[in-house]
Order: structure tokens, then C-alpha cells, then sequence
């Protein structure tokens, strides 16, 4: 409906002309959303990137010895567990785009520090922002819309303690050496996932 302007001069325009935005969640609840979408599920897409590779890598590497669990999908530990020893030696953003599939930090993967966003917008609040962008950009006739929902079931937010109580605080605060940026980035912290490791 809306084709891209068919020269960079025009899109270069089109861009500073235009309400630059972008829509960021908790680190730790987008984490768990890679999470349930491309670890635990049984056929995670797209298959070009190999999840299922990367599922049978993780149960190989991270459980150890005789266990209760015969699930052919990583636990939520033993992927962080995973997510901490693979990224501990990335530092810039060509490294994380390299290395890392659906959890690079948003300040790798969306250039936050080189792009200049009119709007950022949280997940956790969401319909208060909406309604911002659209006064900020005049959309007058979407100002009585319902929000839009794409998922079934419950949401990674709603279910983040559930899984996060799994984890250490050890785990938790190397969890967030990794994704430290984006934490600062869009004023979130890690305070109440502290409280609920196992070891609190």
C-alpha cells in the first residue's frame, strides 16, 4: 500500500520528514520470548536459521549427567546458560549481528545509538504511547482504535517471574552485563528479577 520512495534522496527525506519509531520491551521478557518462540517450540521457524540445530546443541552442552527431563527443548536455564557463555566475548554490534540470532540487544540490532527516533515506545505501555504517537503525528483517525494483539495465550511479561525464578542471581546479573545498554538505553531494571532468583 505504501511503496518505499524510489530514490535514496526521497527516502533520505521521507525519513527526516517522518516520526521515527521505534517499540522496545524488558530485555529479560524479550529474551524469554526468543525464548518460547525459537528454543522451546518444537519446529521453530524459519528453518534457515537452524533452531533445531541450535536446540539439540544446547540439551548437549548444558545438561548434564542423568536427568528427569528427556525434552528434546533446552530448558529456560540451560538456554540463558547458553545466551551468557556465547555472548560473553561480544562487543560491538557487527559481532552480535554475526554471533546471535532473535536476542541481540536493540542496540546492536536497531543502530539506537546512530538513529535518530522522534518516538520510543514500551511494550508495557503501550496504549498510553499509542495514543502520544498519534497526537504527535495528527493520525486523528486512529485515535479510537483498539490496540492491536497478535498473541494467543499469555504474553512473555506475564510469564517472565514464572521462568526468571529458575535462574540464579548470579545468572541474572551476568544476563544483564549482556544486555546492560539497552537496560540503560530505555530506563529498565533488573531490581525485581533479582528478588525472585532462586538463590534470593
Amino acid at each position: 500500500m505504501y511503496s518505499s520512495p524510489p530514490t535514496l534522496e526521497e527516502r533520505d527525506q521521507a525519513l527526516r520528514e517522518s516520526a521515527r519509531v521505534i517499540i522496545v520491551r524488558h530485555p529479560f521478557t524479550r529474551l524469554l520470548s526468543a525464548y518460547r518462540d525459537k528454543i522451546a517450540k518444537p519446529n521453530p521457524r524459519p528453518k534457515k536459521f537452524k533452531f533445531k540445530e541450535l536446540q539439540a546443541y544446547i540439551v548437549s552442552k548444558y545438561r548434564k549427567g542423568p536427568s528427569a527431563n528427556a525434552s528434546p527443548s533446552p530448558t529456560f536455564p540451560e538456554f540463558v546458560q547458553h545466551v551468557i557463555d556465547s555472548t560473553e566475548n561480544l562487543s560491538s554490534a557487527a559481532e552480535w549481528r554475526e554471533n546471535v540470532k532473535c536476542w541481540t540487544p536493540y542496540w546492536a540490532h536497531c543502530n539506537v545509538c546512530h538513529f535518530d527516533y522522534t518516538v520510543i515506545m514500551k511494550l508495557e505501555s503501550m496504549e498510553k504511547d499509542e495514543q502520544f504517537l498519534i497526537t504527535l503525528s495528527h493520525l486523528d483517525e486512529l485515535r479510537n482504535r483498539t490496540s492491536w494483539v497478535h498473541l494467543n495465550g499469555a504474553s512473555s511479561s506475564q510469564l517472565a517471574k514464572q521462568y526468571y525464578k529458575e535462574l540464579t542471581r548470579h545468572q541474572m546479573s551476568q544476563l544483564y552485563t549482556r544486555y546492560e545498554l539497552d537496560f540503560k538505553l530505555f530506563q529498565y531494571d533488573i531490581d525485581d528479577y533479582l528478588s525472585i532468583a532462586k538463590d534470593a
